[in-house]
């Protein structure tokens, strides 16, 4: 580079100094929520059902740790291991030179880490709905064009005197950061619809079909919660692509900051919600389709009445009754069908609560 472009090249030293800083700073967070989602997963729910979520998020925070180690080396490699006839501004020339062992490492770390969140994110889709893979196809495909994009972009910035705004790169790097927004934004959309349906569901059976409207969704909080989470990285990689449009130099560091935010995501959603999200919104749905309450609110002639029950017949009528032969705190309530093929054998179905 000649000295003039060297002069004109901008302060890339101080700019990814203070990136990896921050970038440590968000990693040392995930320390603790990394800890805190494992102690969720096997020890306060536990199970092998949880064993999907133990290895990814492991993983996720490997790839995190790695590559804030690698961004490490750059910083010895910058400003400590430098060369005695080194040009000036070899700090800034070191951060240019894409092609190096360590920015090609953190270059993959990124791709694959953002990745791995979508896939958590899809798997989440399919198990919120009742682990159909129907509703997964889709997004699984786009995210497999969004991996196609990012490695393709990956290879090519890795490729000596590439520019970082070469036409082909552009359009590579553009079109994967959508395709990964498309995946996001859509997916946290379809699981919270979902969600919002199986709460409006398990409100209608468990208040009789009284006051409906007027009764807050049980899942309420883990529908902002998933929400909340997934637009924190969303938003992030809106802006990395308005500073790649515009030519910012902070487009490469911010993507070390994003890197480990897109660790967090995930493992934010578990520790926020405790999984229940994963596992126990639909095991809750499930049992409240299939009868399985300790207390049930149920219409009567002179208003509202709570029961605690031993036992709940479940037919498909309106009618509610109580029977004359029942013991104390007994009763037989007699509902409308539930529409949920699959979920009742026959008409009538006893559950011991």
């Amino acid at each position: 580079m000649s000295a003039a472009g060297v002069s004109a090249l901008p302060r890339y030293d101080k700019i990814f100094l203070v990136g990896i800083w921050l970038e440590t700073v968000v990693w040392a967070t995930n320390i603790a929520i990394f800890f805190s989602a494992i102690w969720i997963i096997f020890w306060k729910r536990g199970g092998s059902t949880q064993w999907m979520l133990g290895i990814t998020s492991t993983v996720l925070f490997v790839f995190a740790t790695i590559h804030v180690s690698a961004s490490l080396c750059q910083l010895l490699e910058a400003f400590a291991d430098v060369p005695e006839d080194a040009p000036s501004l070899y700090s800034s020339l070191y951060f240019v030179n894409k092609a190096a062992p360590m920015a090609i490492l953190k270059h993959v770390i990124y791709d694959t880490t953002v990745w791995l969140q979508d896939i958590v994110l899809i798997w989440r889709l399919y198990v919120v709905w009742e682990r159909s893979w129907k509703i997964c196809f889709i997004p699984f495909v786009v995210d497999l064009a969004h991996m196609a994009s990012a490695y393709a972009a990956t290879i090519i910035i890795s490729r000596p005197n590439v520019s970082l705004y070469d036409s082909v790169l552009k359009g590579l790097g553009l079109a994967g950061w959508a395709l990964d927004l498309a995946v996001n934004v859509s997916v946290t959309a379809v699981i919270s619809v979902r969600l919002w349906y199986m709460g409006m569901k398990v409100t209608t059976l468990t208040t009789g079909g009284a006051h409906v409207t007027s009764s807050p969704n049980r899942f309420t909080v883990p529908i902002f919660t998933i929400i909340e989470s997934g637009a924190l990285f969303a938003t992030v990689t809106i802006v990395m692509m308005i500073m790649y449009c515009r030519g910012s130099p902070l487009t490469l560091a911010a993507m070390d900051i994003a890197t480990q935010l897109a660790v967090t995501t995930p493992l934010l959603i578990i520790v926020r919600v405790g999984l229940g999200l994963t596992h126990g919104l639909p095991s809750a749905y499930k049992n409240v389709m299939r009868g399985t309450m300790s207390t049930f609110r149920a219409p009567s002639m002179s208003g509202d009445a709570e029961y605690s029950l031993n036992t709940v017949h479940i037919s498909r009528t309106r009618v509610v009754t109580e029977s004359d032969d029942a013991a104390p705190n007994r009763m037989v309530y007699v509902m409308k069908a539930l529409e949920h093929p699959g979920e009742f054998a026959d008409d009538t179905s006893q559950v011991s609560a």
